[in-house]
This record gives C-alpha cells, structure tokens and sequence, in this order.
C-alpha cells in the first residue's frame, strides 16, 4: 500500500466523531474520484481487505483497529448535470452540500443541514431527518463493484427503505460509491436558507454537543415512540459505562465523557446495557444505527 503513500498505524480515534478506535493497519486519504478508484482497485488487486470512511460519524470502530486499508473519502465535487439535477461526489459534506444547493436556487436538501456525516456515508442507510432522506431525491448513483468494475445503479435498485438498502445489507453489499446523482427542485434561495438556518436551530437545542457516536439507534418499527423515548422511559439517561455516557439532553446519543481514557468498548458495552434494558423494560430491543467496524485487542491472525 505505500505506492498510494498510504500511512501504516494511523489511529482512526483521529478520524471519528466519537474519538475512539484503534489503528488502521494502512491509511488513506483520497481527494478525487479517479484517486478513490485507483485505491479501490489497489486493495482489491493486492487482496487486502477494505474499509471506507467518510466524515467518521455514526461509526465505532474497535479497539483492535482494523486491518487492511481504510479509505477516508475526502472528494467533494458538485456539478450541474440539468436544470435542477446535480452530482456529487460521494465524500461530500450533507451540511455542506445543503447550503451550497439552496445557495444555487435549489431546493430538497434543506432537511440534511444538521446531518455531520458525508453523503456518501450516509447512503447505505438512507440517512435523513425530518420526515426527509435520500430516497426523495436520489436519481442513481456510480459504484465500484467488488471485481472493479464501475458501474451506474438506478435509485430504484438500491432497496432504500428507513435505514437499510442493499448497500448496507443485501447483494450490493461491498460496493464503493464514487458518485451520487440527485434531482432538486428550483427554489427560492432566501426560503431555503431560512429553513436551513431553522433546521440547524433544532438540531443545536436538541442534540447535544461533542464527541458522540450520534443518533445510536434506529427508531423502532411498529412504534410511535422514538428509540431516545424508549432510553429514557426505560431509567437509562446519564447511564455511564467508563467514558461512555447516555446523554441527558437526546438519551439516543452516546457521549464520550473522557475521550484521553476512552475505549470502544466502553461504548459496546453500554450498548449492550441499553439495548438489555429497554428489552427487559419495555419489550422492545433496539438495533444500532451506527456502524460497528474493526476488532477487538488481542484477535490473533
């Protein structure tokens, strides 16, 4: 991996939102599209394993760091591709992209203002806020598939469903997005950075601040109550485990309270608490939102 000028050792704790994990056995960082395919097809010619990671929120990667190469996807590119069509490179900011469109006069992104992540990142799981997410705009996406080839996948055969796609859990599982192609409205640019702003207002009073694992849950289907309401009605507000901690503001986010003595399994293991309490209590066991990656201190080879 060195003729990518991939590091060796680098600590992913630098490279999440939460601040916990442990190394990455190669690192590297790619700024544009052609750069991120010929990493891709690198790892998969050499045969290492492969890991994407955008902006690092809603992820937890293991102690024990993960082997092979991770990626951090850094492109960022945007381009009209029609009236009101655009595509985006799949490293590209929500928060960023949200305000650079209503900016342009396009509306439709204006719910994704409060969302940290990359765009990219957030499609396996058909991220969204606010009654939104990304199956109301997203026309197609370009994809590296595990033999590297690229490809274009129609929205439509992507499976986007609240929180899940085929991405994330069906055959086009291993697939690398490159790309995203989405259809926007024209709008009024004063009407969409207000929403934006009152966007960005709700999500500062109602979720805290720092280092986090972000909305840890999934809300759970068949249940008017949120996975925070289900954390908080189940005795678990300001649950801690080491630096782990419920939040007292938004109990569906996890802080990390002491981020020099953090570890990721502080942050299993009040996952685990969590999930066990809620069931015993309520009747209901939650699924993680986040991404758990990596592998616990000790596995052998």
């Amino acid at each position: 991996m060195q003729e990518l000028g991939a590091l060796h050792g680098e600590p992913l704790s630098r490279h999440t939102f939460v601040q916990v994990g442990g190394p990455a056995e190669w690192f590297v960082v790619v700024r544009d599209r052609q750069a991120l395919i010929d990493a891709v097809r690198a790892a998969r010619c050499s045969q290492a394993s492969l890991t994407m990671l955008g902006a690092g929120s809603n992820v937890l990667i293991r102690d024990g760091g993960i082997r092979g190469l991770v990626i951090k996807n850094e492109t960022r590119t945007c381009h009209r591709v029609g009236d009101a069509m655009i595509e985006v490179d799949s490293g590209t900011r929500f928060a960023t992209l949200a305000r650079s469109t209503a900016r342009a006069g396009l509306a439709g992104l204006e719910w994704a203002a409060g969302i940290p992540g990359a765009i990219g990142g957030g499609l396996p799981t058909n991220a969204g806020a606010y009654g939104s997410d990304l199956s109301d705009v997203l026309v197609s996406i370009t994809a590296i598939s595990p033999d590297g080839q690229v490809d274009v996948y129609p929205a439509d055969e992507l499976g986007l469903t609240y929180r899940d796609s085929k991405l994330r859990s069906g055959e086009l599982r291993g697939h690398i997005v490159t790309s995203l192609t989405l259809q926007l409205e024209p709008g009024d640019v004063y009407a969409s950075l207000a929403e934006i702003d009152r966007v960005e207002a709700l999500r500062k009073a109602n979720a805290p601040t720092g280092p986090s694992l972000g909305s840890t849950f999934k809300n759970p289907v068949g249940d008017e109550r949120a996975a925070g309401q289900l954390i908080d009605a189940a005795g678990l507000k300001d649950a801690r485990i080491g630096a782990a901690q419920v939040s007292d503001l938004h109990a569906n986010y996890i802080l990390n309270v002491d981020v020099r003595n953090a570890r990721a399994s502080d942050f299993l293991a009040l996952i685990r608490r969590v999930q066990d309490q809620v069931a015993d209590r309520i009747g209901i066991r939650l699924e993680p939102e986040i991404a758990v990656l990596g592998e616990e201190v000790g596995i052998d080879d």
